[in-house]
């Protein structure tokens, strides 16, 4: 029995070590199958596990869509993410922009955002061939498809 927990330990550090080596990009549980050495159900079982930790985020798919999980890195919780429905890259928004944006919820509506819950969806700048600049000096791709 002692095997087991081990072993079952040893594949959540693994999901684990693979979610910190890709921090930008967000995954389903049927994307780690083969990325990982773990079957699918032990997958969503460690995702579960460690989403209910705190090392992971989830993030809602949408209607009808996987859920997406991430590394959650504690400044994930200061910045509105981006996430690239094409090759599934997260962008951290951390720009005045995004500044801008959150002043305005909070002034002009009395609404406060949950930034580590926040996240637009669209194509990236990758994706599209093309990059933007929000004018903070960090290359934002794709995000004059959100800024509308």
């Amino acid at each position: 029995m002692a095997e087991k927990i081990t072993y079952r330990t040893r594949q959540r550090d693994a999901i684990l070590r693979f979610f910190e080596e890709n921090r930008d990009r967000c995954f389903t549980a049927r994307d780690l199958v083969g990325q990982v050495d773990a079957g699918e159900a032990t997958i969503f079982r460690a995702l579960s596990t460690l989403t209910g930790e705190g090392k992971l985020k989830k993030f809602s798919g949408g209607s009808g869509e996987s859920a997406y999980y991430q590394f959650n890195a504690t400044e994930c919780a200061l910045h509105i993410h981006l996430k690239c429905r094409g090759c599934g890259k997260l962008i951290h928004m951390d720009c005045s922009f995004m500044e801008e944006i959150l002043a305005h919820f909070k002034n002009e509506h009395a609404f406060t955002v949950d930034c580590g819950q926040t996240v637009i969806y669209g194509i990236c700048g990758d994706c599209t061939g093309t990059a933007a600049s929000c004018g903070c000096g960090h290359s934002h791709h794709g995000e004059e498809d959100h800024h509308e």
